[in-house]
């Protein structure tokens, strides 16, 4: 967990140019042309970074998943389990299946034309998958594949909060997982672990991939997974909003645990000082090992980052925390 070498911090996210967003969540790249992003239940789109982003289309749900086909077929996750598919044009394509029983969509893939693989993290919309994932074991995730022919199946379950999917160097799926800070795959074999943050989404790039992180790994509450009496009394007699949890907005509190420690002389928050939020996107190599990172530390404001993409060669990352849609170089460095 601890930040050093090519995860040594710094302020590139900080230091970021930004478009506000209205409750963003995620982003896709059509055609390696236009950047689609969500903002509460619309997409909007971006043809050159600069423009105004433009209306693309709207729900009647928050938009919590985006992805996009070869061919620009769009896919579209909704808060409450539903999905959506569109044209480029932002028109429904009739004929494509309905999943059943999601809790919610938290990413999604095209497998090919005629079928998407969907992630269901297993927490609904009103449950707050930072305070609670910590300190739940069930696995209550799934991997399921909706087909154009109305077709459903269920390609992975008993995962344990799953976030983001992709496809490794020889085609088959990853998934991420949040809590975990793992990459698995379908049978829940692990990839990779022990990274020092709890994971959003994983976007395949040019050289490797691109991790999203809600939250940095914090040693107390690593700590306390071992203090079960501790663990027990606090889910049964304290709101999970003040749980020790990671959390997606910087905000300080007397009321929060540890908070104090992040006041220093004159009342300012140093970028050391203990935070259960922060600002972290990975790039990796193939074998998904850390090549580099862009931080934003804990006296910034751009945390709980929940996507990332290239988009004509710089990265565009989402911060739910400060809710902008951001734009920055990120160096590759040999691990």
């Amino acid at each position: 967990m601890t930040l050093e070498g090519v995860l040594g911090p710094n302020t590139t996210i900080d230091d970021a140019a930004g478009i506000k967003v209205e409750a963003p969540q995620a982003l896709c790249v059509v055609d390696d042309a236009l950047l689609l992003l969500s903002s509460g239940n619309t997409v909007l789109a971006i043809s050159r970074w600069g423009d105004e982003p433009r209306l693309w289309c709207s729900f009647d749900q928050p938009v919590t998943a985006l992805c996009a086909s070869p061919a620009g077929a769009i896919g579209i996750g909704l808060a409450d389990g539903s999905f959506a598919v569109r044209d480029k044009a932002g028109s429904a394509l009739a004929g494509w299946g309905q999943p059943e029983g999601l809790a919610s969509v938290t990413d999604c893939l095209f497998l090919s034309e005629e079928e998407i693989a969907i992630v269901d993290s297993g927490y609904r919309a009103g449950e707050d998958i930072l305070s609670r994932a910590p300190w739940d074991e069930a696995g209550r995730g799934q991997v399921v594949a909706i087909s154009r022919n109305g077709a459903t199946r269920q390609l992975a379950a008993g995962l344990h909060c799953p976030m983001g999917l992709a496809r490794d160097a020889g085609g088959e799926l990853i998934v991420s997982l949040l809590e975990r800070a793992a990459i698995v795959d379908l049978a829940g074999k692990v990839r990779q672990s022990g990274f020092p943050a709890y994971l959003g989404r994983i976007r395949a790039t040019g050289t490797g991939y691109l991790l999203s992180c809600l939250s940095r790994r914090d040693p107390l509450i690593e700590f306390l997974k071992t203090e079960t009496e501790f663990v027990a009394e606090m889910k049964a007699t304290i709101d999970p909003r003040h749980w020790l949890s990671p959390r997606a907005n910087p905000e300080f509190s007397h009321d929060f645990p540890i908070e104090l420690g992040a006041t220093r002389l004159f009342g300012e928050i140093k970028p050391w000082a203990p935070s259960f939020s922060y600002g972290l996107v990975l790039a990796t190599d193939k074998a998904f090992i850390p090549t580099s990172s862009a931080h934003s530390r804990a006296n910034g404001a751009r945390h709980a980052i929940s996507d990332a993409v290239e988009w004509n060669g710089d990265v565009i990352a989402v911060s739910r925390a400060s809710g902008e849609v951001l734009r920055f170089s990120i160096a590759r460095e040999s691990a």
